[in-house]
Formats: structure tokens, sequence, C-alpha cells
């Protein structure tokens, strides 16, 4: 049987060691970023400041040896940089890669790293550990000064929540895992969060609507609400005044709180628990009565030679802010980010006596996407780009070119999965795949499987060099199939996956719609690409054979500066695409809002897209501009509009709730603009920052309106 090995988290510390090797009589500097702790199955990647000679692997002047000394036959690989080695199909265990100085193209000391192959996950073991690990961070920053910079893809978008309710529900995802958003109803009441407050309204009588009461915050921003049972959970942004560097030199936290209350009587809602944990909200979800937060935070290390400096994240529940305990800690192998991503989880069912299950990970994430059975978080990683030292010295010749922290030559996207219970909340798996995503939408579990879209390089300049992918792990997040290079030039701009099919729309000039079969995860297959003018940037699901899109509509002009005809878009568009023939999907029907300058907030947060799926009502709240003398844009007006789109009869103007620019108008006002459409019965609502009103949903007629003053 195979022997299984346990380790605490000490040896996971990640020594991210810039090995000097000095000058030795006219030999170079060598400097090695590699995470010191991989899981098994993982390939180990190794990031030099000098190019290795293409057949010095061939020749075995690179190699590994296991803790004593013996030689192995280890698959080694340089990739095409030539200063990233990679090792692959090792067990677990400790080992020793060996760099002889002839292996480099010019002149260098042999050089030696140490690395370990486990199996499990667990805790950090003491403070020093922790130091350790934030000392190797510094040691890199201090070499490398640029800053590096997550992937910004953490907007999100998701799918229709088809749950048969008599009122609005969040567009969520995955049905039943419930997003929160910033307007919601429960059917009795619509809650909103603005500013620094959260106001209750009574919509129960649509004709005397009745602002019954305001929860306002102190340094604190509302971002979503989520609804369960009396309960109205807001996740807050919170500033914090806390000592947590030193106690006599007080500073403001970043805070990402959870502040839940009773709202049995809406009138007075009442606080009824507290907590939060340190860094910038990543996302939430709530599934089964769990509430699940997701936040991210990078401590100040750099501080850690001038002062004592708290490395761990803190946490709060209902009272004083503390350090998160640090068996609660673990460090990611192969994470090459110092800063945490830490994951919170209680049971709204019973507030008094469950507490509050938080665990923090090294290792930050962007991207965030649940099912029922998992939590995935992703991360950017720049890969040839990581956090590198740069030898300033090294003379720009024959290849050797110092590591920049922007190249993205070898972009990748890691993977980390938890397996998620109730509260209890466990790391199961980590993985890699080229390329980066582009938001939530971009993920999806389907039967067992992790499919996720990926776009790699760069889809601008004179020389793009972009390519898109689909790929698909099994539970373990092993790579079982995958379709790689699709629309090479053009980048994703959006992702919708309904069943077994995946459809991937691209675009530069013109949008392919792209119909893959992941049916058989092996072997996933493209089906069928539809090019159309314009571009979609989010796919929404009408049935099982019909999409509809919200993007813009383009058109090629003369660009006034170089003479050179250029894409430009124009008003906004809705598509209806049937693909109920996948080898031939089709533009059914289309629909042009406005012209250039036309915007929604629903193009890029899917939140705002209203659904009424019984009368197969689509809207969303719009911001109307038309062309303008020669480049300029025109403000035309603001407000929403309303669809009634169907397979059978297209798509169909149904609402049009847009206020006119008032003469000299120049701006749309933020104050009357609509934020969200929500529906309770028949009675369609529209949400602005200082209002609410009422429409029949059959007339859209005005019944009825109460202002909310922020």
């Amino acid at each position: 049987m195979k022997k299984r090995i346990w380790i605490s988290a000490g040896v996971l510390i990640l020594l991210i060691i810039a090995v000097t090797v000095g000058f030795l009589l006219r030999e170079r500097k060598v400097e090695v970023t590699a995470a010191s702790v991989i899981f098994s199955g993982h390939p180990y990647h190794v990031y030099l400041t000098q190019s290795v000679d293409l057949q010095a692997i061939r020749e075995g002047k690179v190699y590994v040896t296991d803790e004593k000394g013996n030689k192995l036959d280890a698959a080694i690989s340089l990739n095409d940089n030539q200063r990233t080695i990679t090792i692959e199909d090792l067990s677990m265990g400790k080992y020793i890669l060996h760099i002889d100085k002839k292996a480099f193209k010019r002149a260098a000391s042999k050089t030696t790293f140490e690395f370990q192959v486990i199996e499990k996950l667990e805790s950090v073991q003491s403070v020093e550990e922790l130091e350790k690990y934030f000392e190797a961070a510094l040691a890199i920053r201090k070499q490398n000064d640029q800053k590096f910079e997550m992937e910004d893809g953490v907007v999100e978008e998701s799918a229709a929540d088809t749950s048969g309710s008599d009122h609005s529900t969040t567009n969520n995802q995955v049905e039943g895992i419930d997003e929160g958003d910033i307007v919601i109803t429960d059917g009795k009441y619509i809650y909103t969060a603005v500013n620094q407050k959260i106001n209750i309204v009574d919509a129960q009588d649509p004709k005397n609507l009745r602002h019954v009461a305001t929860i306002q915050l102190k340094n604190s921003y509302p971002q979503l609400l989520l609804k369960e049972g009396n309960y109205l959970i807001a996740l807050l942004d919170e500033m914090v005044l806390n000592s947590k560097d030193n106690k006599e030199n007080y500073i403001w936290q970043s805070f990402t709180k959870a502040a839940i209350y009773d709202v049995s009587d809406a009138s007075n809602p009442k606080l009824a628990k507290e907590f939060g944990q340190e860094g910038y909200m990543n996302g939430v979800r709530k599934y089964n009565g769990v509430l699940y937060m997701v936040s991210g935070y990078s401590p100040n290390y750099w501080f850690m030679e001038e002062r004592e400096v708290e490395l761990r994240p803190y946490i709060s529940d209902g009272g004083e802010t503390t350090p998160l305990e640090i068996e609660n800690i673990s460090i990611i192998p192969g994470s090459l980010e110092p800063s945490y991503t830490i994951i919170s989880a209680i049971d709204l069912n019973n507030l008094t006596s469950k507490e509050v299950i938080t665990k923090g990970y090294l290792g930050s994430s962007s991207a965030l996407y649940m099912s029922p059975n998992a939590l995935y978080l992703t991360a950017f990683d720049y890969g040839e780009g990581a956090p590198m030292p740069i030898d300033l010295n090294i003379t720009v010749s024959d290849g050797d070119t110092p590591v920049s922290s922007g190249q993205t030559a070898d972009q990748k996207t890691n993977i980390y999965k938890f397996i998620i219970s109730g509260t209890n909340i466990e790391f199961a798996a980590s993985e890699s795949v080229k390329g980066h995503v582009l938001n939530q939408f971009s993920m999806d579990e389907h039967n067992g499987y992790f499919r996720i879209a990926t776009t790699e390089g760069v889809a601008w300049g004179s020389q793009p060099t972009s390519k898109n992918h689909l790929f698909i792990l099994n539970g373990n997040l092993e790579k079982v199939g995958e379709v790689t290079d699709l629309a090479k030039g053009e980048r994703i701009y959006s992702v919708r996956f309904m069943g077994d099919k995946a459809y991937i729309v691209t675009f530069k000039e013109t949008d392919p719609l792209f119909v893959i079969d992941t049916s058989d995860p092996g072997n996933p297959t493209v089906l069928g690409e539809l090019k159309i003018p314009g571009f979609s940037n989010y796919l929404h699901p009408l049935g099982d054979h019909h999409l509809i899109g919200i993007g813009y509509d383009t058109e090629q002009r003369m660009d006034s500066w170089s003479k050179e005809p250029v894409t430009v878009t124009t008003g906004m568009k809705i598509s209806l695409f049937d693909v109920s023939d996948f080898a031939n999907p089709k533009e059914q029907d289309t629909a042009v809002i406005g012209g250039r300058g036309t915007y929604s907030e629903a193009q890029y947060n899917h939140k705002a897209f209203f659904r009424n799926e019984e009368l197969n009502y689509y809207g969303f709240p719009v911001i109307l501009y038309e062309d303008g003398k020669k480049d300029e844009i025109q403000y035309k007006g603001l407000g929403a509009v309303i669809y009634e789109i169907t397979p059978e009869r297209g798509i169909q103007l149904k609402g049009d709730i847009i206020t006119p620019a008032k003469t000299g108008e120049l701006y749309e006002d933020w104050n009357t603009s609509i934020l969200r459409l929500a529906y309770i019965g028949d009675v369609l609502y529209t949400v602005s920052p200082n209002e609410v009103k009422s429409y029949d949903i059959n007339t859209f007629n005005q019944i009825g309106q109460v202002g909310i003053h922020n």
C-alpha cells in the first residue's frame, strides 16, 4: 500500500529563497524563485534570472537527487524563455535540484535548491514559521520593487434563478445559491443599500408605498443584501480603527463585515449579530442557511524590519478585533503571493449557539464560483513574471534579459478547490491552467467535472498574441479534456455553461459565438460557430435552446487621426440566439438601444438584469446617449427598458421607462438613475437612490412612488 506522508505546515513555509551565488572570479550572480513545497502530482516551476542552455538537461547538467543524494530519473524540461525549469512526476518526499555552472549560457556558479512534495495541507504551527514566510517575501520585494496586482476579473456574472416565486429574486449563477444584491425583496418589503444607509420600503400597497425604516451605518458602506427568514444580512466594507501594528500607533483597517438584522418587524430592525474579517470583499454566497464570506488581505510585511508587525489577519465576532488563531492559517503549496484568502462560514439558523468558522489561506484569489458541493477560487499567476528578483548587473545580451514583473508570456490561472459541508470548509485540491478567466461565469461544475474558459496572451496591438481555451478537470482538479487555441487574436467577452454545452463569445472585429459539447469530458468538441457584428458581454439562458445576449453593436469607421478603419461600439445590442441546431447557431432577432455612449450596468453586472419568466419579461436600467457632432456624444435620457423575449415572437419592447434629458442637461443624474428593477405579483418597481416607484406590469402606467432621502 502506498505510504501517505502527513506533515505540518512548518514544512509548507514558502522559502522563496533568493539564492545569491555572488561573483566568484568572473561568475555571475544567479537568483532563484520557487515554492519550497508543492502537492503531489503538480508540476514544480523554478524561475531563474539567467538563461539555461537548451542542451543542459539532455547532457545531465540539470538534475534532481533525493535527500540521501541519490540521482533520480526525473522529468525535467526547460520552458521557451530558457529561464524556467519545470519538474514533474515526483512522488512524495524531499528533493534537491542541482544546476551545474556549465548549464548556464553565461558564466555562473553551481546552484542547488531544496524542495518537497507533499500530499495533505495542514495548518501553520507557529508564528515563527509565518514570519519566515513573509521574511522571504520581503527579501524578494526589496530586490524587485514593482508591485504585483491580481488580474481584475472579480466582476461577477450569473444565470437565471427560476425559483417560481411571485416576486423578484437575485439573478444567481447557480440555482439555490444566493449571491446577494444592492436591492432585494421578500414579496412584502423592498430593501435597498445606498451610500451608508439601508432603507426599507413597505410595498404591500403599491399605490401607497411607505418608507418604514433606515439603518444608518458608521464608517461602513453596504455592498450586498441577502434575506434568510426574518434575518436581513448586510455585507459591509468597513474601516476599523485598531492598534494592530503598535499599541501606540493606531491605524485604520479595512474589514469585510456581515451585519445580521432581525426584521420580523421591518419598521424596527434590530442588530442580531455582527462579525467580520480583515481585507476587501471577494465574494459572498448563501446556501442551505449557511453564509460564506470570502475576502482578500495582505499584511504590512514590508515594515517588518522597522517595527513589530502583526502578520495574521484580524477577525471580529461582535466585539474587539483579534488576530486569527495560528492553527486556522495554512499555506497553499506553490503559492508565491504574500497575501491571504480568508473564508468564513456561519449557520444562519442558529445564530446564538453557532460560532463563526474562519480560516486563512496564504495564496491570494480573485474570481469566485460556488456549486452545492464546492467553492472554487482562482488567482492570476504571472508565471515567468512572478515575484522574482531582478539582477540589475546583468548585461542585456544573448537572451539574458532580466525578468520583468510585467511579462505575461507564461501567464496562468491557479485554481483552488474547497469542499463545503455546512460550516465545514476543507481545502481539497489546486491546479493551474493556461491564461486568465474573465469572471465567475468562466467557471462551472457539471456532473462532477469542473469546466473553466480562459484567454491567454493579449488581444491588442498590431500583433496580438491572444488565444482562448476551455479546460475540463475532474474532482481532483486533474485535467481530463481541453479545447485550445480558439479565435486567435481575440479575447473572451462572455461565457455561459448550459448542461453539457458551453457557449463562448470572443471578439475583435466580429462576434464569434462558439458552441462546445462537453458531454464527453475527455474529448470536448466545437460543434458550431456564428460570426456577427458586435458582441455580447452577458449571456442568459432562455429555455434549453436559446440564449439572450446583452452587449454592443459595432461598426467600421475611419479613424480621424490614423486614417485607418477601426471597429467602434455604437448602441447597446440585445440578441436572441437560437442554438437548437448546435452546428449552426443563429442570431434569430436583435434590438439596438440608443447610439454610441449608451450603457447599462447589466453589461458588466448580471444582477442588474431583470427577469420575470412567467411573463417572458427581461430588462435592465439604461443610460441613453446618441452620436453628436464629430466624435462627441449627446446625453438623451435615463431609465429602464423591458422586453418580452420568446423563441416564437423574438424581441418585443414592452416597457419604455426612460425619462428624456432636459434642455441643457449634458449628463445623467445618478440620484435619479434606476439601480434595479423588481416585481411583486403584477406590480413592477423601479429603485433609484432617492425613490421607489411602482408600475402596473402589464400597462407600465405608474401607480405610486415614495422618496428615500440619502
